[in-house]
């Protein structure tokens, strides 16, 4: 008892002994942002707590002629603060941690991070660029061999431009230069962190800081805008996230660090940087690695080419459950082929008119038969598809597309608040039959059943493109509930749980082509 007591007591009064500690980050604006929400944390559990915030220029800082790519030097933007940390002139470093190397130095530790922000890149691109869909050449700022390397991979099918090659060119600086350079420039485009344009247009910053929200802001209603998805673009490791950076024997410091570390995001950089670090790790990799969750899924994907020319190219589920197989064979799974993948046909219904007249929403696009027609879409509306086959086709009619569900259903958060401006509503283009409590919906289709005789009363595994072909099969085979399914992560999972009640009977896939490969040929 009186263990305890002394204990307790020791702790109440070293938070009182320590009432002031030092924060440092990079002195650009989103540097500060970064540390301003870590203080934030802090404040949350030390209210009495008096931070100074001090800021120090990183090595990138002071040259910024020094090339990123070449993987000779490592900490560029973070090894002045590191040394810093460890002379003991601050208590607390914040860097983005994509920047960190695994081991910041040999006297301190990266102990802890906050929530993480969003972690995908973006494009940004000039209106005066889209206007010309025959462009024979894209010219893309970044200096990144990984974005390089995936945009010359992925971009050319997200793109509404019929052959375009792709350009790229070197950019150095913060956001809002980056952003006036583009803007100043011949060029077309810009990739960066997406989760940089967030928090800089976040409230969380001083006055002085105002001024540079605003003119990025002005920027960005200049330029199209589209957030790559993680499935196909996954990032730095470590990015969105923020490194909380404390000197390894400031024991009371690591402690309040301790308290705000996110540990779940802690854990997921960890193996982000550890899975680059295989391949050799630093700036100059053409990989990305992202490791994230989507409501109870663990998901990873990593794109990109080693130094010896090994190509990667994964994106799985981390935390899939053991499916309950009775049978394994291709031929005891519904569909078992094409021709029983067609359930229904589809009658057209003309609602280009309505569509023609929506303004300052989002155009959710269900699957690429709803633009049947190429009805016209106001520019005043954001594009989403649910998944990135639909962009592609998206894409090929001409249509910008600013962002996908990437197949997890529309009630995912699109995380575009900071981007949308006066968009209001959800409108979803799908089936007559097609219900939805996140949006209005507008019909381009009727689903008409094609009620033919199916031989599934002996299969043993079933996969559901959704609830509305669930809902009719099972209604006409009833038996077939007590079988093995499943789908996408959406909300037919949702629906389909619901009716059958059994979470061992059912289960999440990233698509029909990821089930397909549980079986034997």
């Amino acid at each position: 008892m009186f263990i305890l007591f002394d204990h307790i007591f020791l702790i109440i009064l070293r938070n009182l002994l320590l009432k002031k500690i030092k924060i440092v980050s990079r002195s650009s604006h989103l540097a500060r942002v970064q540390a301003y929400k870590v203080g934030a944390k802090i404040q949350n559990i030390y209210p009495t707590m008096d931070i100074e915030y001090c800021s120090k220029k990183s090595e990138g800082d002071i040259n910024p002629n020094q090339s990123i790519s070449s993987g000779e030097v490592t900490g560029l933007f973070t090894h002045n603060i590191s040394n810093a940390i460890c002379n003991g002139e601050y208590d607390i470093g914040v860097h983005s941690w994509k920047d960190v190397p695994l081991k910041p130095s040999k006297n301190s530790t990266i102990f802890g991070t906050i929530d993480r922000g969003d972690m995908r890149d973006m494009l940004f691109i000039k209106k005066k660029s889209i206007d010309d869909l025959k462009k024979e050449t894209l010219s893309i700022f970044t200096s990144s061999p990984r974005r390089k390397y995936i945009s010359e991979i992925i971009l050319r099918d997200l793109l509404p431009f019929e052959k375009a090659k792709l350009s790229f060119h070197d950019i150095r600086g913060n956001i809002e230069t980056r952003l006036k350079k583009l803007n100043e420039s011949n060029l077309d485009g810009l990739i960066i962190a997406k989760t940089a344009i967030d928090r800089l247009l976040s409230n969380q910053y001083n006055k002085d800081d105002h001024d540079s929200s605003s003119k990025i802001k002005k920027y960005i209603d200049d330029f199209k805008w589209m957030v790559l998805p993680l499935s196909c673009f996954p990032t730095a490791p470590g990015q969105g996230a923020i490194g909380v950076e404390a000197n390894n024997t400031n024991h009371e410091v690591i402690e309040i660090i301790n308290k705000i570390n996110n540990k779940n995001v802690f854990q997921m950089v960890q193996h982000e940087k550890s899975k680059l670090n295989i391949y050799g790790g630093g700036c100059h990799q053409k990989i990305g690695v992202s490791n994230w969750t989507v409501n109870d899924l663990e998901l990873e994907s990593i794109q990109g080419i080693t130094d010896e020319g090994l190509s990667l190219n994964s994106y799985k589920i981390m935390s899939k459950k053991k499916e309950n197989r009775i049978n394994s064979k291709r031929s005891n799974a519904f569909p078992s082929n094409d021709n029983e993948k067609k359930l229904f046909s589809r009658k057209h219904i003309d609602s280009s008119n309505v569509i023609k007249e929506l303004r300052n929403s989002i155009v959710y696009i269900s699957r690429k038969n709803v633009l049947r027609g190429t009805p016209h879409i106001d520019d005043s509306n954001i594009v989403w598809t649910s998944g990135l086959k639909t962009w592609k086709a998206a894409a090929q009619k001409g249509y910008w597309v600013n962002g996908t569900s990437d197949s997890f259903g529309e009630s995912v958060d699109f995380d575009i608040d900071s981007l949308s401006g006066k968009t209001s509503k959800k409108v979803k283009l799908t089936h007559l039959e097609n219900e939805s409590t996140e949006m209005d919906i507008v019909p381009t289709y009727k689903l008409i059943f094609s009620d033919k005789k199916l031989s599934i009363e002996e299969r043993t595994h079933f996969y559901w493109m959704s609830s509305f072909a669930f809902d009719c099969i099972t209604e006409k085979y009833p038996e077939i509930k007590n079988k093995i399914h499943g789908c996408g992560p959406g909300k037919t999972y949702d629906h389909i749980l619901k009716s059958i009640k059994n979470p061992d009977k059912v289960s999440k896939y990233l698509s029909i082509e990821d089930w397909e490969s549980n079986f034997d040929s």
